[in-house]
């Protein structure tokens, strides 16, 4: 039975892929109703952290970032979901990267590199647009559904050269002892031990500080990747920021300044869906 949804589900994003953009980003469209219905509490999550970390803006203002970021989400769906399904496909994309030598360097000469990112809503497709570029590993949360999981897997090795559950820190050590890249996202309320409260857009959140860990442990590069949307297609920036992980309050506080700036140049293009204070203020989320 699961091999046979696994059928199905693969042949339906698929299928998903083929079909015209448009029918995604029409608010007119039955598809855009059906997934406004099934999204309803995400869209709440989403005010609800505008809300948090916008209280100098006018309501007004909110509102309208919210509608942005909704309308956003529905590109994101088909983009993401192309990004798993698409084999030649994916080179229509129009993608710069910016600062690439710093990342060839690394990998040229062998040093492990843990490569930062913030949510973007376009994740899937980011990293897939990077993945075609350098080898890169991944990490993910794996799903519930075996079916499911087996699906993101499937779409994520598109073009990633290994993916671990996010439990596993032995086997990213191992890779970041090998030299290879592997992406990490730390701007998430994973709620485990190794983090430390800090402020995200000047609200007091929990933060990672494995990031911090990892360098310590396998002395790897921390090179912070920022994903824009333009125009004409995609671009990608690298940075080096190995120098800001002094301590674990070092770390969480300067990648969360690093995230906020990111976010602040395209507010829309965040993954505010998660429930970034849930641990500090999960009462904004009630």
């Amino acid at each position: 039975m699961n091999n046979i949804t696994l059928i199905l589900l693969i042949s339906f994003t698929k299928a998903l892929s083929f079909i015209p953009k448009i029918i995604f980003t029409n608010r007119n469209s039955p598809l855009w109703s059906l997934l406004s219905k099934l999204l309803k509490k995400r869209r709440k999550i989403i005010e609800a952290n505008i809300n948090h970390c916008y209280k100098d803006k006018t309501s007004e203002w909110r509102s309208d970032l919210v509608e942005n970021i909704w309308g956003e989400t529905f590109l994101a769906l088909y983009e993401n979901n192309f990004a798993w399904n698409a084999d030649k496909r994916i080179n229509k994309y129009k993608c710069e990267v910016l600062n690439s030598k710093l990342l060839a360097d690394a990998q040229e000469q062998n040093v492990g590199v843990l490569l930062l990112f913030r949510h973007s809503i376009f994740l899937e497709l980011s990293a897939r647009l990077i993945s075609e570029r350098f080898e890169i590993y991944g990490m993910e949360r794996p799903n519930n559904n075996a079916a499911i999981q087996k699906l993101q897997q499937k779409g994520r090795l598109k073009s990633m050269k290994g993916i671990t559950a996010n439990s596993n820190i032995n086997q990213l050590i191992n890779w970041l002892k090998e030299g290879k890249t592997v992406l990490y996202g730390p701007d998430q309320d994973y709620r485990n031990k190794r983090s430390v409260v800090s402020e995200f857009f000047s609200n007091p959140c929990l933060t990672t500080t494995v990031p911090y860990n990892l360098k310590k442990i396998t002395n790897c590069k921390l090179i912070y990747l920022d994903f824009y949307k333009t125009n004409d297609g995609y671009k990608f920036i690298l940075e080096d920021v190995s120098h800001i992980a002094e301590s674990k309050q070092a770390f969480a506080d300067n990648i969360n300044k690093i995230i906020e700036k990111s976010v602040n140049q395209a507010p829309e293009h965040y993954l505010w869906h998660h429930r970034r204070f849930k641990s500090q203020a999960p009462e904004i989320y009630d």
